[in-house]
């Protein structure tokens, strides 16, 4: 009897580990190509904010600097991460990087 039950059991396991449902998880700022397009030097930081939105990172380190980060894991698949960072100088951009700026600014 004990062993007619097993090949069921272990049917009904195999069956309803197929059904476990994995998400795909976003965090930070949303950075699209047309805000870095729209992004250039001399630009005040309440510019930059109203462009890119409030960044989910502050420095409190250094205040001259601001930092965007987004990254994306797929439910089944590798995470990736954007990030740029930007300088300021007398409250004014003076120098913008990291690797969405480099991908779209070429």
């Amino acid at each position: 009897m004990k062993k007619s039950l097993l090949p069921g059991i272990f049917a009904c396991i195999f069956a309803l580990s197929g059904c476990i449902h994995k998400m795909d998880i976003e965090q930070g700022n949303v950075i699209t190509p047309e805000m870095v397009a729209n992004l250039h030097t001399g630009m005040s930081e309440e510019q930059v904010k109203n462009l890119m939105g409030t960044p989910m990172l502050s420095n409190t380190f250094d205040n001259n600097r601001i930092d965007y980060v987004y990254t994306y894991k797929p439910a089944h698949g590798k995470m990736t991460e954007n990030n740029i960072t930007l300088i300021f100088h007398n409250h004014r951009l003076q120098q913008i990087s990291g690797n969405m700026y480099s991908q779209y600014m070429k």
